[in-house]
C-alpha cells in the first residue's frame, strides 16, 4: 500500500501525510525529494531505497530496518527513531533538527557534512560511522558506541561523551576536534596516548 501512496504523491507533486505504514517491505523505492508529514513507519523494511533530498516532518520510525538506503541532503524535523537499524545508509549533507533516536543502529553510516541541532541519541550504535565535517549543536549522546567512528573536521566542543564508547575514534593530526570535549578519566587517558602524552 505504501508504494502506491508514494507513487500517487509523486504523480501529483504532493507530500505523503498522516498515514501509518506497518510491516511494509520495499526494495529500490524512489522517494527522492518527497516530503513525509506526520507519517508513522512501524516495523517496515527498506532495501536500496532512495530518499535523497526527502523531508521528514513529525515522522516516527519504530522497529524499522533501512539497508543501504540513501538519505543524502534529507531533512529531519521533530522526527523520532526507536529500535531501528540504518546500518550502511548514506546521510551525507542531511539536516537533523530536534531528531531523537533510541536504541537504534547507525553502524557504517555516512554523515559527512551533516548538521545536528537539538538532537538526542540514547543507547545508539554508531560503530565505524563517518561523522566528519559535521556541525553539532545542542545535541546529546547518551551511552552511544562510537568505536572507530570518524570525527575528522567535526568540532566536538561542548559535547559530553563521558558515558559513551570512544575507542579508536579518528580525528585530524592536530586534534583540534577534541578541544572542549567532555570525557571521563579513562577516556582522557586514552586520548592522552593518542596525543603522544605518556602517563606515569
Amino acid at each position: 500500500m505504501l508504494e502506491e501512496i508514494i507513487a500517487a504523491a509523486r504523480s501529483k507533486e504532493a507530500s505523503v501525510q498522516d498515514i501509518s505504514a506497518e510491516k511494509e517491505e520495499l526494495t529500490g523505492l524512489e522517494c527522492a525529494g518527497l516530503d513525509f508529514e506526520n507519517v508513522k513507519f512501524i516495523k517496515c523494511r527498506f532495501t536500496d531505497c532512495d530518499f535523497t533530498g526527502a523531508g521528514f516532518y513529525g515522522a516516527s520510525f519504530n522497529g524499522c530496518v533501512f539497508s543501504r538506503c540513501r538519505f543524502e541532503n534529507a531533512y529531519f524535523k521533530e522526527v523520532c527513531a526507536d529500535f531501528c537499524r540504518f546500518d550502511g545508509s548514506l546521510f551525507r549533507g542531511a539536516d537533523f533538527r530536534d531528531f531523537a533516536a533510541k536504541e537504534s543502529s547507525f553502524c557504517y553510516g555516512d554523515f559527512y557534512e551533516g548538521n545536528f541541532n537539538g538532537c538526542r541519541f540514547d543507547l545508539c550504535d554508531m560503530k565505524e560511522a563517518s561523522i566528519s565535517k559535521c556541525r553539532i549543536k545542542s545535541t546529546v549522546f547518551k551511552n552511544a558506541d562510537f568505536t572507530r567512528a570518524d570525527f575528522f573536521g567535526t568540532m566536538l566542543s561542548g559535547l559530553d561523551l563521558s558515558d559513551c564508547i570512544t575507542d579508536g575514534i579518528t580525528v585530524s593530526d592536530r586534534f583540534t576536534e577534541l578541544k572542549g570535549l567532555k570525557l571521563n578519566a579513562a577516556q582522557a587517558a586514552d586520548m592522552a596516548l593518542l596525543l603522544g602524552i605518556k602517563i606515569v
